[in-house]
């Protein structure tokens, strides 16, 4: 089975209900809905859609509801985009009349003190630069300096601003409300500069009976992201490497070295990690996907990422199945090469205690008998993660009685979760786990080893036992 996780952003291309429930049948393992894009309504239809075809598939996906946050974008664009050619003038201005090759519509505060002549501006993900030539008349004109296609809504970027706004603001409260009533299963909050902005989310999310299942995911986008990262993990679920931006805002020749840190230290806090941002791109227009984007995946499944996401290759590109087998055959391919000695040294000497010294017993058990899989009881989903983040060659499989743990698990890599009423009994977990796995057929023959709260549900981990 595969172990790294295959989440798919739907879109114009994938938005139909005989798509998504194709592409859960190509693989996917969550779903991604950008918020940047869509009205309410259409933002309610995918959601339900999605919904619809797990149930059909009979399998836990993970919906992740991804918000803007403050991100500025271009506004509407006649025809959805236009080429601007070098040396051109484009202005920004304040109209909402769709944009042509002269002009476009931006929101951002205080437009005229935004910017000065002279500072970069960068669309998409920084493929297309232009400069400030003059600000004034509540606008900004710009030459462009490396032209290319903009699409309408693309991202703006100006590196010397310093805009004050919020990561969470009234329109990603609004666009998450929308996501807490169809299930959503896990907040992804974009710009995230530390801590703080987690925090402000999550008191948001508990203070509403929905919202107090729904995870967090830390988009790191920005350089004071890096910094904070290691609290920034101890608020968040698991964080996103979110490539485009951050690669704005990091030197390009060091976007790779802060993706391998990003995360190793993830999967040393016990959080899942998610490479994002064009790891097939070319599929967009292609079959398949050129070499140095094989190689891009498999760098990422060997760097230990938990999961990895297709953006406009699922959303709005011509082979969104096509690119999610690639990702399954690229990750499977290489997932046996993935040396996980240095994560279990560093377990040895951080000092752990209690339930992550039980995992590690459980996994250096699970090795040493070679066993078919890591069976563990859990109602939040602590437990599984906890063994999963040391990566045993076999499955860890999760059992709980609550779906939403179940689908949260999703994006956890090399986690398979079965439903399974609470146990009271220690004799009754071990017949039970027995059965559930060889009726799921995971992993290969062998012995079960099994770690649970002792008497079982309801008590931190601290059994480890083998099963025959």
């Amino acid at each position: 089975m595969r172990r790294t996780k295959i989440l798919a952003t739907v879109g114009p291309a994938t938005a139909q209900p005989e798509r998504i429930v194709a592409l859960v049948a190509a693989g996917v393992d969550a779903i991604r809905l950008n918020f940047s894009h869509g009205s309410d309504e259409e933002h309610r239809t995918l959601l339900r859609r999605v919904g619809s075809a797990a149930r059909r598939a009979k399998k836990e996906i993970a919906v992740v509801g991804d918000v803007q946050g403050p991100k500025i974008r271009v506004g509407e664009i006649a025809g959805g985009s236009v080429r601007l050619r070098s040396g051109a003038r484009w202005t920004l201005d304040l109209d909402s009349t769709p944009g042509d090759s002269r002009r476009v519509g931006i929101q951002i505060p205080s437009i005229e003190r935004s910017a000065r002549p002279g500072d970069p501006v960068l669309l998409g993900d920084g493929d297309v630069g232009l400069e400030v030539v003059r600000t004034g008349g509540r606008a900004i004109e710009t030459r462009v300096v490396s032209g290319g296609e903009v699409r309408s809504h693309a991202g703006l970027f100006l590196p010397r601003a310093r805009l004050r706004t919020s990561v969470f603001a009234e329109k990603d409260r609004h666009d998450a409300a929308v996501g807490l009533a169809e299930g959503i299963d896990y907040l992804a909050l974009s710009f995230v500069s530390g801590a703080s902005d987690l925090e402000e989310a999550r008191q948001w999310l508990d203070r509403r009976p929905e919202g107090r299942s729904v995870g967090l995911i830390a988009k790191i986008e920005r350089a004071e992201a890096l910094r904070s990262i290691d609290s920034i993990l101890r608020s968040a679920d698991g964080i996103m490497v979110a490539r485009g931006d951050l690669g704005i805002e990091v030197p390009l020749e060091r976007l790779a070295l802060e993706q391998k840190r990003l995360v190793r230290r993830a999967n040393i806090a016990g959080k899942f990690a998610i490479v994002a941002t064009q790891m097939l791109l070319s599929m967009v227009n292609a079959p398949r996907p050129t070499r140095a984007e094989a190689t891009d995946v498999a760098n990422a499944v060997l760097d230990g990422a938990d999961a990895v996401m297709l953006s406009e290759e699922s959303a709005v590109g011509k082979y969104p199945l096509e690119a999610v087998r690639w990702l399954d055959r690229i990750a499977r391919a290489t997932e046996g090469s993935f040396d996980p000695r240095a994560l279990r040294e560093a377990e040895s000497t951080d000092g752990a205690r209690s339930e992550r010294a039980v995992a590690a017993a459980a996994v250096r058990l699970a090795e040493g008998v070679t066993a078919r899989a890591i069976v563990t009881p859990t109602h939040s989903g602590r437990t599984a993660r906890l063994v999963a983040r040391l990566r045993p060659s076999c499955p860890v499989v999760a059992l709980s009685s609550s779906a939403a743990t179940r689908r949260r698990l999703a994006l956890v890599g090399g986690v398979t979760s079965l439903p399974s009423p609470e146990h009271r009994d220690l004799v009754e977990l071990r017949k039970r786990a027995v059965e559930l796995v060889a009726r799921a057929n995971v992993g290969r023959p062998g012995p079960i080893v099994l770690t649970a709260g002792y008497p079982v549900e309801g008590r931190p981990t601290n059994l480890v036992t083998l099963v025959d």
